[in-house]
């Protein structure tokens, strides 16, 4: 994506407040729904990203499992303009209808385990179907749908309503001019609006469908809107619901975690790295209340609170060396090469892309600086992602897991916490977790790990594009879980 708006592009600039988040995609099917010319939907796929570069726009294209498979080359070209690959079906039956969905589903991730998203031929799916994205590990699935924002249509799996495609271009029952005001109107009356045209009906009038794309990329720059890829603005929506949901509780929140074993222990974990520092910078990334990092007031130097849900800023005593920090975990703003600490307790099980906190924590932190992260254990009762937002999105760890994450920032040990998920009782009992700790029990499973480690310098950090802040979109949050 370029660094800055091509001159062909008009009015560009950055999305401006209250301005709709916005979703270009396009399904990839060539000939597999019906006859078309293969050739010619290469073709359209080459000009959409001829186009999309030229406005400086990043799409989701919706691609059949089979061609992934059998067309590398097409998978090459919309990854190397930076757009997000997703699947559309595996094969696509002309004779598409929701008992072909599981299926379709299983041949997907045998082709890829890594994708995040799903979106079913003629939007036809069922609620077996959807259940099935969420346990085959996928976090979003994108169908026409009668409601204007992102919600939970099942555990964690975000639904992506689609507003409008190009199939009423197709048979004619719109003409291009009609077409395009009613994705103006969208525009002005939807939070989110996400729009697609396909290869294949695109092949059939390519200089007419091109001509209307372009049409819409110029109402979107003339908007401002917030353009976003399906696996962005499900982040977005998994972000604000968490952050709403940690304002909206943060007092009972922070009062609550202050009588847990876990957190007295994370206190004292914490506070022996800083010990080990001369006049540290501490960075606490995802803080909550300041629960971990404002009692090191007396042995550090700064203390940096970030966090994304204000309300959980406003239960900090910003006395002395504490600087509350609203922002992002994994782009907090802090300058890089700044810090000494950095702390991230109860977060990253929330985050669509861990990776991104490692890469923060890389760019942050000094070499030789301390980070300490902590992570819910998996076991063997799988979590049941229901309830609230953070409850339905939290994910769990092996101790490989936490080691691959990580290894690009510096080598460190693991620390089990709380062997047994009951409170301890007394005192007596929580000596007596602390041992268990310290030699704990073979293949036993701790309910939290703790990974401390220290950072190397490993080359620079890949550059991403920063997440749009919580409140880029205006969403109602219509579920009374949120």
């Amino acid at each position: 994506m370029p660094s800055a708006a091509p001159a062909d592009r008009p009015d560009a600039g950055a999305p401006r407040p209250g301005a709709p988040l916005l979703t270009f995609y396009h399904d990839i099917e060539q000939d597999l729904a019906g006859e078309v010319d293969v050739q010619q939907c290469r073709r359209a796929v080459q000009a959409f990203l001829d186009v999309e570069r030229r406005y400086g726009v990043r799409a989701t294209y919706n691609v059949a499992g089979k061609l992934m498979r059998e067309q590398p080359d097409l998978l090459g070209w919309i990854t190397a303009g930076g757009h997000e690959v997703a699947f559309h079906a595996y094969d696509h039956p002309p004779d598409w209808a929701p008992r072909h969905s599981a299926p379709q589903i299983d041949l997907c991730r045998q082709v890829s385990t890594s994708i995040a998203g799903y979106r079913s031929p003629r939007s036809e799916i069922d609620a077996d179907a959807v259940r099935h994205l969420w346990e085959t590990g996928f976090r979003w699935n994108a169908e026409t749908d009668r409601r204007d924002e992102p919600y939970f249509i099942h555990k964690g799996l975000v639904r992506l309503p689609i507003a409008a495609d190009d199939w009423p271009l197709r048979g004619g029952a719109v003409c291009p001019d009609a077409y395009v005001r009613e994705i103006e109107h969208l525009l002005r009356q939807r939070p989110y609006v996400a729009i697609g045209f396909h290869d294949a009906a695109t092949s059939r009038a390519l200089s007419e469908r091109l001509t209307i794309w372009e049409e819409l990329l110029k109402q979107a720059t003339r908007a401002q809107a917030a353009i976003v890829t399906f696996s962005e603005a499900a982040d977005l929506y998994r972000r604000a619901a968490v952050a709403r949901y940690y304002t909206r509780t943060a007092g009972d929140w922070n009062h609550g975690t202050q009588s847990l074993y876990r957190t007295h222990r994370f206190q004292q974990l914490v506070r022996e790295e800083v010990e080990r520092l001369s006049d540290a910078v501490v960075a606490d990334l995802g803080c909550g209340g300041g629960v971990l990092s404002a009692p090191l007031r007396d042995v550090a130097n700064t203390i940096y609170c970030v966090d994304n849900a204000p309300g959980m800023l406003a239960e900090i005593d910003a006395a002395g060396c504490i600087v509350p920090h609203l922002g992002d975990a994994t782009a907090s703003g802090l300058p890089a090469r700044s810090v000494d600490l950095i702390i991230c307790a109860r977060l990253i099980e929330y985050l669509y892309w861990p990776e991104r906190l490692a890469d923060e924590i890389r760019r942050i932190g000094r070499v030789g600086a301390t980070y300490l992260v902590t992570f819910p254990a998996a076991r063997d009762v799988p979590p049941a992602n229901e309830g609230t937002p953070p409850d339905r999105i939290r994910r769990h760890f092996t101790p490989d897991d936490i080691r691959r994450w990580a290894q690009p920032i510096g080598p460190g040990r693991l620390i089990g916490v709380q062997y047994d998920a009951q409170e301890p009782s007394d005192a007596a009992a929580a000596r007596r977790y602390r041992e268990l700790e310290e030699q704990p029990p073979p293949q036993a499973v701790p309910t939290n790990w703790v990974y401390i480690g220290s950072v190397e310098d490993r080359g620079a950090v890949a550059p991403h594009a920063p997440p749009l802040d919580v409140s880029a979109a205006a969403f109602r949050f219509a579920s009374k879980t949120l």
